[in-house]
């Protein structure tokens, strides 16, 4: 090799020891017979040979020979690079080597010209160790996100054990490791495994009958105050030792020679509490507080801790849930039995007072007082025990409606000809006010007669003399019902249609910080000694709990000195749903779309609606203005009928009132078609929906309505819309 000079006209020779000796790498070269020719003192001090041997210019096979007796190298990696350097081999070769001495090279050979072989070795032990270090991370991370996965997802806590133990005997490198959770208090806790693994090489050390020992003393659990780990559950601090063997504090089964380093790990609970410990036997050359692995350890703990202490409260939950169960079982027995055991002396009482009224003629006025007294006592104990009964029958859940189709009209009568003589008494007023609109609903009839009699019964106790009850049915929606007081907060739809039946009293009225308490049980507004008005409170609680089995609610308002009004919310979608069929009955069915030509003196309008209460109260609605109704019951229907060929200007409606919330094809789509059908363009459209949100009232127009109306709908202003409509037509 030659290396020109640029003062020189002539090359000057080039010492190769002192290039090489510049070198970062080691560098090797060998003759065709693998004896080594030229190297640089990086090689010496990579290999730690010494620099006078490798002057010898000793065969490869002998340097290779040499690193495997110190056990710096292997025999599978000597045999490779010497075949490598045979004669037949002449590409080029790259090998990553790691020296026993975790050393980590990258071996280049390379064929010279004539016929020998150069070696660099480049140490890459930094990059390696780099790697290494990155894929721990990516390990370590995959480990977390796998032990968080099945904390959120897995309800069993020995499989997360499992999973979380296995990882970290594997990474600490231990042979034995498990996982004990603490239980009990003070000095009777104890200390019971949840999961332990032991390595093949344990079993080996140790052999089976130390291992069944061991394993005996897990499965009954270590008492308070035997063993370290007792230490760290009350320090919450990690404990190692080196020699458990000889450790005045080691557990008798465990005491074993064979034993490597221990570490015993807090597990902590989300409060700091240590709940449980993990336990690590290491055979590694590196002690467990040295490991790099510490940060991931204990947030290995932390999430087991998390773990454990969801389990414990499911427990604790369950236990609960078993003794609410048994609680309820016993109140259930204890009530059927008193009710047995009241109702027969009770039945006797009543029975001989009614029969000594009967006999008024023999006994005097004082007496038949008595036996008035004593029979009408008798009652009101009976009612209070059908009251008690009842409400715990609700609570259990062991009510069940008996749906049918009933006259609401009819049983609000019913229910005031019974409260008749006890308002007479007091000499109140009676009113019944009725909604026109409806009357046939699919209810318990028993279960709201016992509801409306309950309020009817409030309001003549806790009304004055000469006072007034109003009892009255309307037809309501939801968005009137946000307005009342609830004792619930349950969510309310707007345009969800209601039976509303009002109880309405000039009664005492009711202080707004007291009405909370009117619908728990056994709660009063005066529950002193001295009240005046008596009965245990179930009423309202009653009444409250049957209006919710039917899915609805129950309201009020109040004025302290002026009267109250309570009402009862019962959905009429929710009673539809349960009971009665899809299609509207006979008597409430509309008219449907029909392609007949006008008639001159009523003006026609095309309703489309789904709902059945709907379709039957708008109809009756516009009949009674004078309008004649047709109905559409479905967006497809209404579709079909905008395409149809049957369809004329004549035939044509004079509005259409378009629903926007319709099955399998929206108000808006339709209101689109209509707008952009040559024939069906000129009818006037009214939306009507429940859709009442900011920015709906401008969807509906540009889609192409000509006015908007939210449900509930406001019947006057329907009315004077389609007036205008129609004046407009004209």
């Amino acid at each position: 090799m030659t290396l020109i000079d640029p003062t020189e006209s002539r090359p000057t020779p080039i010492d190769h020891a002192l290039v090489l000796n510049h070198v970062d790498d080691a560098v090797a070269l060998l003759d065709r017979h693998q004896r080594l020719v030229l190297f640089n003192p990086k090689l010496a001090e990579m290999w730690d040979l010494p620099p006078e041997w490798l002057q010898e210019k000793p065969a490869l096979a002998e340097i290779l020979d040499r690193l495997v007796q110190r056990q710096c190298w292997t025999t599978e990696q000597r045999d490779a690079v010497l075949g490598w350097c045979s004669p037949e081999e002449v590409d080029s070769r790259v090998m990553p080597i790691g020296q026993g001495n975790h050393v980590y090279l990258e071996l280049y050979l390379t064929a010279t010209s004539k016929g020998g072989r150069l070696l660099i070795l480049r140490d890459r032990t930094a990059h390696h160790r780099f790697e290494q270090q990155l894929a721990d991370e990516v390990q370590r991370l995959r480990f977390l996100l796998g032990l968080t996965e099945r904390l959120q997802s897995s309800e069993n806590l020995q499989e997360i054990g499992e999973f979380a133990l296995r990882y970290l005997v594997a990474a600490m490198g231990a042979a034995f490791g498990d996982v004990k959770v603490v239980s009990g208090q003070g000095n009777m806790r104890h200390a019971g495994t949840l999961t332990n693994l032991i390595s093949g090489q344990f079993l080996a050390t140790h052999g089976t009958p130390a291992i069944a020992e061991m394993q005996a003393m897990l499965n009954q659990g270590i008492p308070y105050g035997q063993g370290l780990l007792w230490e760290v559950v009350d320090t919450g601090k990690p404990l190692f030792v080196e020699d458990y063997a000889n450790h005045p504090k080691a557990v008798d089964s465990f005491r074993n020679p064979a034993i490597g380093q221990l570490g015993i790990f807090p597990i902590p609970s989300a409060d700091g509490t240590i709940i449980g410990v993990l336990t690590l036997e290491s055979r590694s050359l590196q002690k467990l507080q040295e490991a790099p692995q510490q940060d991931m350890l204990l947030a290995a703990c932390r999430t087991l801790g998390a773990a454990i202490e969801r389990a414990q409260a499911q427990e604790r939950l369950q236990r609960i849930n078993q003794d609410l169960e048994r609680a309820s079982r016993l109140k259930s027995e204890f009530l059927a039995s008193m009710s047995h055991e009241l109702r027969t002396p009770l039945n006797s009482i009543l029975g001989f007072s009614e029969l000594l009224l009967r006999q008024a003629d023999s006994l005097d006025d004082r007496k038949v007082k008595q036996v008035k007294t004593i029979h009408q006592s008798g009652q009101h104990l009976l009612e209070l025990i059908n009251d008690i009964l009842d409400l715990s029958k609700v609570e259990a859940g062991k009510v069940e409606l008996d749906l049918s189709t009933v006259s609401v009209q009819s049983l609000c009568r019913e229910c005031l000809q019974m409260i008749h003589p006890r308002a007479d008494l007091k000499r109140l007023a009676l009113a019944l006010e009725l909604d026109y609109r409806i009357d046939r609903v699919t209810l318990d009839e028993r279960r709201v007669r016992q509801m409306v009699i309950n309020l009817l019964s409030n309001a003549v106790k806790f009304t004055p003399e000469k006072g007034r009850v109003k009892l009255s049915v309307s037809l309501s929606y939801g968005g009137e019902l946000l307005k009342e007081y609830r004792p619930d907060d349950s969510p309310v739809n707007l345009s969800t249609p209601y039976l509303c039946i009002a109880v309405e009293d000039t009664g005492i009225g009711i202080e707004p910080a007291k009405q909370p308490l009117l619908f728990r049980p056994f709660q009063q507004i005066d529950s002193s000694l001295t009240r005046r008005h008596e009965g245990t409170g179930l009423g309202l609680a009653l009444t409250k709990r049957l209006a919710e089995l039917h899915g609805g609610t129950v309201s009020l308002e109040s004025t302290v000195g002026q009267g109250s009004i309570f009402r009862i919310w019962l959905p009429l979608n929710e009673l539809r749903d349960r009971d009665v069929p899809s299609e509207p009955t006979a008597e409430a069915a509309p008219t449907a779309f029909s392609a007949t030509p006008k008639s001159s003196d009523t003006a026609r309008v095309l309703v489309v609606e789904d709902h059945p209460y709907n379709q039957a109260l708008i109809t009756e609605t516009l009949e009674l203005e004078g309008f004649t109704v047709e109905m559409i019951c479905d967006g497809i229907t209404m579709l079909d009928t905008i395409h149809s060929e049957l369809i004329t200007p004549n035939t044509l409606p004079d509005v259409v009132l378009m629903d926007i919330q319709l099955p399998d094809i929206d108000g808006l789509q339709l209101i689109r078609q209509l707008k952009g059908h040559d024939l069906w363009r000129t009818v006037p459209v009214i939306a009507v929906t429940a859709m009442a949100m900011a920015g709906d009232r401008d969807r509906c127009l540009s889609a192409g309505a000509d006015a908007y109306l939210s449900k509930p709908l406001d019947f006057d202003a329907l009315n004077q819309i389609l007036r205008q409509f129609l004046h407009d037509a004209d």
